[in-house]
């Protein structure tokens, strides 16, 4: 869905993080919020697909972590084919995750 603003922009959330990360600055605890509230979101519908709590808060971070290096390589080589071939492994991986249970 967001495949152009990607592409140009990268994730504003991760961008914002990491730059602030790099200065040490105080607002850093307030953008990682951003990324807590995903994690816990996530986190919930993987639970109520059945996987059990911990498991679920893994798959969460997974999925938060290769999203973000997706949209970080997408924009630095603004490479459409590499894009959607993510997505649809993303897609694949959860589809095997959620069948595996």
């Amino acid at each position: 869905t967001n495949k152009v603003k990607i592409k140009q922009f990268g994730c504003p959330v991760g961008t914002l993080c990491t730059e602030l990360a790099k200065l040490n600055h105080h607002a850093q605890n307030h953008a990682n919020a951003v990324f807590t509230l995903f994690r816990t979101w996530l986190c919930k519908q993987f639970t109520q697909l059945g996987c059990k709590k911990h498991h679920a808060d893994q798959l969460s971070m997974h999925l938060l972590a290769r999203s973000q290096g997706v949209a970080t390589l997408a924009n630095a080589f603004n490479d459409d084919k590499f894009l959607q071939h993510e997505v649809t492994q993303l897609n694949k991986w959860l589809q095997a995750e959620l069948t595996q249970g």
